[in-house]
């Protein structure tokens, strides 16, 4: 039996497949993660089970989808963050498993989503979410903000201050550095970076446009999400990604050469982010392929290329899997069809090359080889996408009662 392998897990917030290298031949944009690519083991249906980061992290963390209760599709903001929480508190997540097995652990995040304040920080002995000292907390009110005015306020403490979603990965790196350098193998080590998250805004060196350009796109997100000036700014704005994964890419070279060759090198995104296409940007409220179909990369281990659907809830199974010395894990792993949800509520069923969309309102179904401008005309794969659909619907709603009869029992004070 070998020995446990130390295991770094880089997740990147907004992380488009299609934009990120790792594409045979395309080296261009992240070179670094594209080297890991061509050396290491690719999942090129790799897919987030929800496409927003308190969606997606609470299920690539534990391993475990989280259930709503009945009334979910009417919640507030603030029911969902108690939900998050929850979630948290009642499942294990992969840092409290590699602590059982005798690791290390250590997290840095930039990302408010996976603060201690939701209970991200279970199972870590050192857990950094650079959130005691943010400048915009006393802009919020009851943990939120809900003017325009109030949210640009909030959004200049925080650009002033490098918090939140202006957090730099420069900004981690120092701590980093100091927690590797200690680190008794084997560790686990997880950084989540917001660099490629709204607002796209690289340092200088790595920016290939003029800021006169790139601030006001941005902003015209920040007030809508429904781009003003579409035809103009949709180039800024992809330009401005670009080059925020550029200098994302810089920290991949950074942490590899930090760590060196020995640990299990994993690099993924939490979601995928809209440029326009079905006429979103951002994301959070669809399921469309850019939205959840993200980059995952495995350096250090085996190699070769994972076809099959893979949902990141199996992420904590791969990982124990492969720093266990068990090659074979990832094909164990993969599914015909993996499942993506939002709480619109949207459900899709992502198989290798098609894919079902439902919602209240609307079904949809694509040939994938084809993309999704165009659905495919199909009835007997729509009728399998159905059937899919509404199992997953009646599992959720089962768990839905048996969550709230739990509360029930738990406040009136029977248990």
């Amino acid at each position: 039996m070998p020995d446990d392998q130390s295991v770094v897990l880089v997740t990147i917030d907004s992380f488009r497949t299609d934009y990120c290298g790792v594409a045979a031949g395309d080296t261009g944009t992240m070179p670094t993660l594209a080297a890991h690519a061509e050396d290491g083991l690719v999942f090129e249906n790799a897919v987030a089970p929800g496409a927003a980061t308190f969606a997606s992290a609470t299920s690539f963390l534990t391993g475990t989808d989280p259930v709503e209760r009945p009334d979910a599709a009417g919640a507030t903001r603030e029911d969902m963050k108690a939900h998050v929480r929850e979630h948290m508190a009642a499942r294990r997540s992969v840092a409290e498993e590699f602590s059982e097995r005798g690791y290390e652990t250590a997290a840095f995040t930039a990302n408010p989503w996976t603060s201690r304040y939701f209970g991200f920080d279970e199972g870590f002995d050192r857990f950094e979410d650079f959130m005691e000292n943010d400048a915009s907390s006393d802009l919020l009110e009851g943990g939120e903000q809900e003017s325009t005015i109030g949210t640009l306020a909030m959004n200049a403490a925080n650009w002033w201050q490098g918090q939140d979603m202006f957090m730099s990965w420069e900004a981690l790196a120092d701590e980093i550095t100091e927690w590797t350098a200690q680190a008794d193998d084997p560790y686990f080590l997880w950084v989540f970076l917001v660099d490629s998250h709204l607002p796209y805004l690289p340092p200088k060196e790595y920016r290939t446009q003029s800021r006169l350009k790139t601030y006001p796109a941005n902003m015209g997100l920040f007030l809508s999400r429904d781009l003003p000036f579409e035809s103009i700014l949709h180039d800024v704005l992809t330009t401005a990604y670009e080059n925020s994964l550029a200098y994302t890419d810089e920290f991949l070279s950074f942490l590899t050469d930090e760590v060196g060759e020995d640990p299990l090198f994993v690099v993924h995104g939490d979601h995928g982010e809209a440029f326009g296409e079905h006429g979103m940007y951002g994301h959070g409220r669809q399921l469309y392929e850019h939205l959840v179909n993200v980059p995952l990369v495995v350096c250090n281990g085996p190699s070769g290329r994972v076809e099959e659907p893979f949902s990141l809830s199996r992420l904590p199974a791969l990982l124990h899997g492969l720093a266990s010395g068990d090659e074979s894990v990832p094909e164990r792993l993969t599914e015909p069809y993996v499942y993506s949800s939002t709480r619109m509520p949207n459900v899709a069923v992502r198989g290798k090359d098609w894919k079902y969309i439902w919602s209240p309102d609307d079904r949809e179904l694509y040939d994938l080889t084809d993309g999704e401008d165009a659905e495919v005309d199909d009835e007997d794969l729509r009728a399998v996408g159905q059937d899919l659909v509404d199992f997953w619907l009646g599992s959720q709603s089962e768990k839905e009662r048996v969550v709230a009869a739990a509360a029930e029992l738990a406040e009136s004070g029977r248990v």
